[in-house]
């Protein structure tokens, strides 16, 4: 997985996996919100999963 993920995209899925809101995981990440959403879509994308909502 490690290899499919950017190092922004993999801290967004770990605090994701622990049900952080998307405004926590962006202020964790010092980025917008939206950035933060823009990361996890791209995570749900690469990995194949169902869309984030």
């Amino acid at each position: 997985m490690n290899a499919l993920l950017t190092e922004a995209e993999l801290r967004v899925a770990d605090l994701a996996a622990n049900a952080t809101a998307i405004e926590a995981i962006a202020e964790a990440l010092g980025v917008a919100a939206t950035e933060a959403a823009a990361l996890l879509e791209a995570v749900y994308r690469k990995l194949g999963g169902a869309k984030h909502r």
